[in-house]
């Protein structure tokens, strides 16, 4: 190669599909927290994320199927966060599946509260789902996923504290506990101060030991 010649051009290291993927979900979070479901757009999203849009769409079916992966990762990181609050609740001291219920209610409505556009943007699909079978179908499939796991915690705390607690009864208070949590949630965006962070905690906790999930009393 003569003098001067630069050679080849140095190409850019193309971008791993997982990281292309998170900077996606990262940016559809702003523009659906700005703009509001309806309003959003799979184009603002790639703007936002600096991507084409065709890169959008060869990691997401759709502006439904982005939103249901934020969903889950919502899901994900706030099950993982009650799971680390209640690990830290001793199960075999006396009211300890009660503390751990205060503790897991209490990051539930914490998240919710420091992240108020999210429940809004959810009661906006909810509706949209419950108005097409289809995504309706979908979404109550994500619902069920969530109970089991809420369910598989609450049955390792009963089993820790030396209670017995059945497939059936630990889905049921997992189901009442998202309930209380979405319904709170309502309350909470209109009149803050109806739904403080404890009091979701505190209802759950009287459940546990009105059910006996406590185990033995010390």
């Amino acid at each position: 190669m003569g003098e001067g010649s630069e050679g080849p051009p140095v190409r850019r290291r193309r971008e791993k599909r997982e990281e292309v993927r998170s900077k996606i979900l990262a940016a559809a979070v702003d523009v659906f927290s700005q703009r509001g479901y309806e309003g959003a757009s799979l184009d603002k999203v790639a703007e936002a994320a600096g991507f084409s849009k065709g890169a959008v769409y060869s990691n997401f079916a759709g502006k439904d199927e982005l939103f249901f992966e934020l969903v889950a990762t919502r899901i994900d990181q706030r099950l993982e966060a009650v799971g680390a609050a209640t690990a830290r609740r001793p199960s075999k001291a006396p009211g300890g599946a009660e503390s751990a219920a205060r503790a897991a209610g209490r990051v539930l409505r914490e998240a919710g509260e420091a992240d108020p556009e999210w429940q809004l943007l959810f009661l906006e699909f909810w509706l949209r789902c419950a108005r097409n079978e289809e995504l309706r179908a979908r979404l109550a499939e994500r619902r069920r996923a969530m109970r089991g796991k809420i369910a598989d915690l609450v049955e390792a705390k009963a089993e820790a504290a030396g209670a017995k607690v059945s497939r059936s009864e630990a889905m049921d208070l997992a189901t009442t506990a998202l309930a209380l949590s979405n319904g709170l949630g309502i309350e909470g965006i209109i009149d803050p101060k109806s739904a403080p962070p404890r009091l979701l905690g505190e209802i759950l906790s009287r459940i546990v030991a009105g059910a006996g999930l406590g185990g033995p009393k010390g």
